[in-house]
């Protein structure tokens, strides 16, 4: 067969194709055929290389969704593997940073620790006829004045509480971030016991604000580390002051309201109702409490200004200088942690102005 007989007998095969098989024909040429109507109502026929373009913008739009989408995973994973690396540090300093203290410094701790566990277990208020307790001790006290069986084993491991927030409040002085162990041991116990007794500005306190902000501290202290595990110190500028200053304000504003109708719906009252003084301190001492925890956590040592004049309004308020119920237990405590707050605000101050001096150098 000569080439132009191979021709014919394929314009032949084509054209029997094509009448045989019109449907599909028809079929292909309309997945290939893009129709675009304009504003006058004109059909405009999009040519072929239009659409792969089309088509080509649409697959790089979902592919750079989906790699935006990859990457936000990525780094979610990535932080909390940080995370985690950040918590064994945090397991593995306990036992260095508690070995790192002088004899004297540990026997200082016990005797702190010792009095913070006693005053949980004792009442001293026994002491003082117009107190009317039945005993010495707590446990006997609340067991004749009907107090249920969970609140007294909680009041038990209150000591325990009280010795865990000793350790941690030492640490922070010394500026470790083992603290943080204890702080959330220290917050949980003591939270759910104040709970339990209606203490209802600490029990918010400890477990809504206290406890989370032990893990956030974790974080914001692993980027201050020296090289020997202790925290940098900083210092507040002249707009950092006027920020707290506009923040006590608000939050002091926002707790005066809000600590009533938190006790009135844990315990159905609130034990400053009628009295406008000791109501305003009360919310005093949660406002600066929140300021000096965040001040605690972002390493600035002006936290200690926070926390000696938070114990000390409350030994005005536990001395009933105010007319408020004399509580010798808590008095005591309240001036321990003070005496603690002023060797804290010392040590820090002088590490910053002894890191100050360095960089100069």
């Amino acid at each position: 067969m000569n080439k132009v007989e191979k021709i014919l007998t394929f314009n032949v095969k084509e054209q029997l194709l094509s009448i045989l098989l019109p449907p599909i024909s028809m079929a292909r040429m309309s997945t290939t055929t893009l129709e675009l109507t304009d504003v006058n109502g004109n059909i405009n026929h999009t040519p072929n290389e239009n659409i792969s373009m089309i088509k080509t913008s649409t697959v790089n739009l979902t592919s750079s969704e989906d790699d935006s989408t990859d990457n936000t995973i990525s780094k979610k994973k990535s932080f909390f593997k940080r995370y985690i690396e950040l918590l064994k540090l945090v397991f593995q300093s306990i036992i260095p940073d508690l070995k790192s203290f002088n004899w004297w410094q540990v026997l200082i701790l016990i005797l702190f620790a010792a009095f913070n566990v006693v005053f949980s277990i004792l009442d001293f208020n026994s002491f003082f006829p117009n107190k009317q307790r039945y005993s010495i001790l707590k446990w006997t006290n609340d067991l004749m004045d009907g107090v249920p069986l969970w609140r007294r084993i909680l009041l038990c491991l209150s000591g325990f509480a009280a010795f865990t927030n000793v350790l941690n409040v030492v640490l922070v002085i010394r500026g470790k971030i083992s603290s943080f162990f204890w702080g959330i041991i220290g917050a949980i116990i003591y939270g759910i016991f104040s709970f339990a007794y209606g203490y209802v500005g600490d029990a918010q306190l400890y477990t809504l604000f206290f406890l989370p902000m032990q893990f956030i501290g974790i974080y914001m202290w692993s980027k201050e580390l020296d090289n020997q595990s202790t925290t940098h110190v900083k210092s507040l500028k002249l707009f950092g002051w006027i920020f707290i200053i506009i923040l006590c304000l608000g939050l002091g504003v926002i707790f005066f309201y809000e600590i009533p109708a938190f006790s009135k719906l844990l315990t159905s009252h609130y034990l400053f109702q009628t009295m406008l003084l000791p109501h305003i301190l009360d919310a005093l001492t949660n406002t600066l409490s929140v300021i000096g925890q965040f001040l605690l956590i972002f390493c600035y040592w002006e936290q200690y200004i926070m926390w000696i004049i938070v114990n000390i309004i409350s030994i005005i308020m536990y001395s009933g200088l105010l007319g408020t119920e004399l509580n010798i237990n808590v008095l005591l405590v309240m001036i321990m942690l003070c005496i603690n707050s002023i060797v804290g605000l010392y040590t820090w101050f002088r590490r910053w102005k002894n890191s100050n001096r360095t960089v100069k150098m």
